[in-house]
């Protein structure tokens, strides 16, 4: 019996452990986040270096579980803005 062994390139298997990661925190984010604001949030992430954005989704998600609204962010920076905000008040935290 001839046995056959298939490998992957590691960046391949990289780029779809990404993918998945990336999948995994925008449905997250989705479930917590009210559906006209995860849109424009989705849109304001999405137009980000691709590598980042799980990053962005998974900051947001807990941002948002703790209670921060992002419903009228329109850039970027009003999204950074909260979550710096966010941060601050979790560290001065008593």
């Amino acid at each position: 019996m001839n046995e056959c062994k298939v490998t992957f390139h590691p960046v391949f298997v990289e780029a779809i452990k990404n993918a998945a990661e990336l999948e995994e925190e925008r449905a997250r984010l989705q479930m917590v986040m009210e559906k006209s604001t995860f849109e424009r949030v989705r849109r304001i992430v999405e137009a980000q270096p691709a590598e980042k954005r799980a990053a962005y989704y998974g900051t947001i998600c807990e941002a948002t579980c703790a209670g921060q609204d992002f419903s009228s962010v329109e850039s970027l920076k009003d999204i950074a803005d909260i979550y710096a905000r966010f941060i601050i008040g979790r560290a001065f935290e008593t």
